[in-house]
């Protein structure tokens, strides 16, 4: 009888924890992403990123890619001296963004995403969908954003736009 009393009362001790939110972490301390205004920012890996309420995706990067490779009618094209990557047409693959002068970044940086729980050995590290957009940490470390049909990633010293 004690066994089921303690067995009952740990019962309920647990679903008032559970419903309180004892115990668990909280979406406002799990990090980013935070919206301010109609964007949504966020850091991944070492981006400092931020998606629109249209789509349009952009990174700036912790320090300047010497080169970027774009993707373009089938060729891959070297584009120098990258600070940012943008997303922000249906027509044109994913770019530098040499005018971004830190416009993905906000004052003191980004937050950073809350990591994601695995179900399986390739599901993605951290991510975060928002206006058709997804940028994401994938399960082999690579940093990868998709939006209106194009994307870009990182892994290695060299950014990728296709």
């Amino acid at each position: 009888m004690k066994v089921s009393a303690a067995w009952v009362c740990g019962g309920i001790l647990g679903i008032v924890a559970g419903l309180s939110g004892a115990g668990s972490a909280s979406a406002d301390t799990a990090g980013g992403p935070v919206q301010v205004g109609d964007a949504q920012y966020f850091s991944l890996g070492g981006w400092n990123c931020s998606i629109a309420a249209d789509g349009a995706v952009g990174c700036d990067l912790a320090a300047p890619a010497a080169v970027m490779n774009v993707l373009y009618l089938g060729a891959q094209v070297p584009l120098p001296n990258v600070s940012a990557i943008v997303i922000d047409s249906t027509a044109a693959p994913a770019h530098p963004e040499w005018n971004s002068n830190g416009s993905h970044t906000l004052p003191g940086g980004n937050p950073a995403l809350a990591p994601i729980a695995q179900v399986s050995g390739h599901d993605p590290q951290f991510s975060v969908s928002y206006a058709g957009a997804t940028c994401q940490i994938t399960y082999s470390g690579a940093a990868v954003c998709t939006s209106m049909g194009h994307g870009f990633s990182q892994r290695g010293p060299e950014p990728f736009g296709y």
